[in-house]
């Protein structure tokens, strides 16, 4: 995702990363569900990926003011999930929030 770069304040711009915090979170549905899950990715890597993989973890990016949620995105397979965090976070350095948010199409939460 392209934007341009900003320095957290020396001229007076907000990186996102100073007002969102990414993380991996397990998805939702209970105990029995994340076992289903969990099952089903390891039958996907022991059948070499041929089955697809179900994802286990959800990226949510939260507002670190608060911690409302103001995107959840699947993480993909669980040997990958790091790096759909790994690109938000680095989108969380280099965007101010609102171009952070028009990016991945997410709408700030109402004040």
């Amino acid at each position: 995702m392209a934007g341009t770069r900003t320095d957290g304040g020396a001229d007076g711009t907000v990186r996102a990363a100073d007002v969102f915090l990414a993380d991996l979170r397990p998805r939702p549905g209970g105990p029995a569900l994340q076992r289903l899950r969990l099952l089903g990715a390891a039958l996907s890597e022991l059948s070499l990926e041929l089955l697809p993989s179900p994802s286990v973890h959800d990226v949510v990016v939260t507002r670190r003011d608060d911690g409302s949620e103001v995107l959840r995105e699947p993480a993909g397979p669980p040997l990958r999930a790091g790096e759909l965090l790994g690109q938000i976070r680095d989108e969380l350095e280099r965007l101010d929030p609102g171009t952070f948010l028009r990016g991945w199409s997410a709408t700030p939460p109402s004040s």
